[in-house]
């Protein structure tokens, strides 16, 4: 009669579990740079004037992560108010 090894199981989300880690470290990092990317050409491609997309350009380029997250949230309501 085989004996079960008990650590089989361990072993077995170890290996899966650092798959679905790699997996989901790849799926967050490529919605960061769409994020990021979205912004940078949101903010280029808004009705605002050179001045201040170059602004908001240079602000997502260096500040990647705040800079994207501070468009989406202040620089698209008003560029949507400049367009009215």
């Amino acid at each position: 009669m085989p004996v079960l090894d008990a650590a089989l199981p361990t072993d077995l989300l170890a290996q899966y579990g650092g798959v679905a880690l790699l997996a989901l470290t790849g799926l967050a990092m490529l919605a960061y740079v769409v994020f990021i990317v979205a912004a940078f050409l949101g903010s280029l491609t808004s009705r605002l004037d050179f001045g201040m997309k170059l602004v908001w350009a240079v602000f997502i380029i260096c500040a990647p992560f705040l800079g994207a997250l501070c468009w989406f949230l202040i620089g698209r309501r008003s560029a949507a108010a400049m367009a009215r």
